[in-house]
């Protein structure tokens, strides 16, 4: 069994670097307490390490720029000195003068780590201009098992869980961030769908609370949860376990890859097999012009 803890999280402005440093550790101290072997964060939990607030989303993404050294060296230090798999949310980092890329880091319990960058944008995102979408997708070979990472709105895309899945990867991450009741939906029943279809697991980690660390205030909303197929041996609605809406939490559940098998091998659908088919491509049949009948 492995024990996956997803945080309901909010962003703040903190006084400094030590502070969120404290603030992260005491997470990975409370996973560890409950046992947990893999603690995800939600999407933009990095931006936090800039610490204070910024007249503009440009301004604080070039100054969450230096600090990114730390950041990744600080997190392999906590994921080693908690033996944690840690998915630390994502943070926004340059890949070019003012280009962003949206940034989802992967850290294990030896100090290793690597990244899946954010494939889909936003409206938002699009518009402002100044992130750019990712270009490749990563499976994660851990321990643990194989994992892979759809940040957000990715996950809305069943190609993409689809991608990972059939690289092997039976555990999906989703760090998130919605800042509406409709928004949180979208992502949490895509969520919902991608492991019934895949017969997998999903964690989903959401921020919560207001968040004001630039020109754009916002009050992000969500219930974090661990997801698993609907069939023999899980829940009848594929909750593992779920947050309550808004409120600052840890949410753990069991998960086992070894029941992943026998409910793709053995469970009322097979989903997972049946899935890999190649379907016919639709013809149109115009029901206004095609077979009139006979009769009067």
């Amino acid at each position: 069994m492995i024990k996956i803890a997803a945080c309901q999280y909010q962003i703040e402005t903190l006084a400094d670097w030590k502070q969120y440093t404290v603030k992260i550790e005491g997470l990975a101290q409370q996973a560890k307490q409950q046992q947990a072997q893999l603690l995800i964060l939600p999407e933009y939990a990095g931006v936090e390490a800039a610490c204070q607030a910024y007249a503009t989303d440009n301004e604080l993404y070039a100054a969450l720029q230096p600090v990114l050294p730390q950041y990744i060296a600080f997190y392999q230090q906590i994921a080693r000195d908690y033996q944690l798999y840690i998915q630390a949310g994502t943070i926004i980092e340059e890949t070019a003068p003012k280009q962003y890329i949206n940034r989802a880091y992967f850290f294990g319990p030896t100090g290793t780590y690597g990244y899946q960058d954010k494939l889909q944008l936003i409206e938002f995102e699009k518009k402002q201009k100044i992130i750019q979408r990712g270009q490749q997708q990563t499976v994660f070979k851990t321990s643990l098992g194989m994992i892979g990472i759809a940040v957000c709105y990715d996950s809305e895309f069943p190609e993409i869980v689809r991608g990972l899945v059939k690289a092997g990867a039976e555990l999906i991450l989703v760090p998130s961030y919605t800042v509406s009741l409709a928004g949180y939906n979208r992502v949490f029943l895509s969520c919902r769908a991608r492991a019934i279809e895949n017969q997998c697991f999903v964690a989903v980690s959401f921020v919560v609370g207001p968040v004001t660390l630039s020109d754009t205030p916002e009050h992000p909303t969500g219930q974090a949860a661990i997801l698993g197929p609907v069939d023999v041996g899980f829940p009848d609605d594929g909750i593992l376990a779920q947050g309550k809406k808004d409120e600052i939490s840890l949410v753990t559940a069991d998960i086992s890859f070894q029941k992943l098998t026998s409910v793709r091998r053995h469970g009322q659908v097979r989903n997972f097999e049946d899935m890999t088919g190649e379907y016919p491509s639709p013809a149109v049949c115009d029901v206004d012009l095609s077979h009139k009948g006979r009769g009067k």
